[in-house]
């Protein structure tokens, strides 16, 4: 069977959640399946991680003059001249004609709950990529039983065509880290103070202002000084955060580190009092995860799919409840029983998640079209 696969964002050089999903997804396939012949569709040559290893996979490098519409012009006419019996896009977009068959993943529906939190033009290129994906998939792949619910009600997808297959985590990556390796680069970044640490991509839906406001009541609790470390790439509407940390009476306190190379994650994780996850709306929450097999202690919202992705690992409280969030907050700085209690929670619910188990499952369902 040959299987055409989106790895455009996979080879994006700043990843986040869902490019890490694709990055690792594919670099599982590699390994688990010799029989399918797969074409990796990019935009730009692969990066070296991502390089054909393996006889059956083919690196389908395809050239546009544009910035803009590769997947629904250039992939497209790939669809079209040489149509795969199946193609597979790990992320939002489906071109304009797919293959024989046709498997998307769509990780959320944050656009149709928080618009408000989106461009025109982000809403406009998701709205309508759902409902070409919903026309042409025969499968759909969903990370989470929430996003499953959210499609069927949103979108009157029916259950049966809808998967639900989990992100896996790189245990290879995602483990505590001595404390003198995490000292060592704490003092290179010039992070003094203990802190608590926020991961993923700085958008209001992950209710960023709010975190910000949390943060200050922290303080006026807790007198001893700490940082609160924002490590993630910018959204739209930044001029609203850092509007809010201007606002705040800590505002020294508070670091934005933006992108961060993958390997220093795990020594920021390790150092953190806490992680801190009060968005508004999550497909799955892979920084969440990575975080807990830190060692880290968590607290996140009550949020879409936080409960279940967390499976009683995190402390939950309401994404608007600025009160009790920062009491977590309290309470892992001050009860270290508490703080324990969580962390090993996290550690043992870290471990149901494998990259390989989530590459398995998604062949399966290439498999069975």
């Amino acid at each position: 069977m040959q299987i055409g696969l989106d790895a455009s964002r996979a080879n994006n050089d700043q990843k986040s959640g869902v490019e890490w999903y694709a990055h690792h997804l594919i670099r599982q396939l590699m390994k688990i399946d010799s029989e399918n012949q797969y074409f990796l569709y990019t935009d730009k040559p692969l990066e070296a991680a991502l390089k054909p290893s393996v006889n059956n996979f083919k690196e389908a490098y395809l050239k546009w003059p544009l910035a803009r519409f590769w997947t629904l012009g250039r992939l497209t006419l790939e669809t079209v001249f040489k149509r795969p019996d199946v193609l597979f896009v790990p992320s939002h977009t489906f071109p304009l004609i797919g293959g024989k068959k046709n498997v998307i993943t769509w990780h959320d529906v944050g656009y149709e709950r928080y618009p408000e939190t989106y461009t025109k033009w982000e809403l406009k290129s998701l709205k309508q990529g759902a409902r070409r994906a919903i026309k042409l998939a025969d499968k759909i792949i969903t990370v989470s039983n929430y996003t499953k619910k959210e499609l069927t009600r949103i979108y009157k997808a029916k259950p049966e065509k809808i998967e639900v297959v989990y992100h896996g985590l790189n245990h290879s990556r995602y483990y505590p880290i001595p404390k003198e390796s995490v000292k060592s680069y704490l003092q290179e970044i010039n992070v003094s103070l203990p802190y608590f640490i926020y991961l993923g991509r700085l958008a209001l839906r992950k209710n960023i202002v709010g975190l910000i406001r949390m943060y200050n009541r922290f303080r006026e609790k807790v007198k001893q000084p700490h940082n609160l470390i924002l490590v993630g790439s910018s959204s739209s509407w930044q001029s609203e955060i850092e509007a809010e940390i201007k606002l705040s009476p800590y505002k020294n306190e508070i670091k934005k580190l933006g992108w961060l190379p993958t390997e220093k994650l795990p020594i920021l994780l390790s150092g953190a009092r806490g992680a801190v996850f009060p968005s508004f709306y999550e497909g799955f929450c892979l920084p969440m995860i990575e975080a807990m097999a830190c060692g880290c202690p968590v607290i996140a919202s009550t949020s879409s799919s936080l409960p279940e992705i967390s499976g009683g690992a995190a402390e939950l409280i309401d994404a608007h409840d600025i009160e009790n969030f920062a009491e977590a907050m309290k309470k892992i700085t001050e009860d270290d029983e508490f703080r324990q209690s969580l962390v090993n929670k996290g550690l043992n619910r870290a471990g149901d998640f494998s990259w390989d188990k989530c590459a398995k499952q998604t062949l399966e369902v290439l498999n069975n079209l």
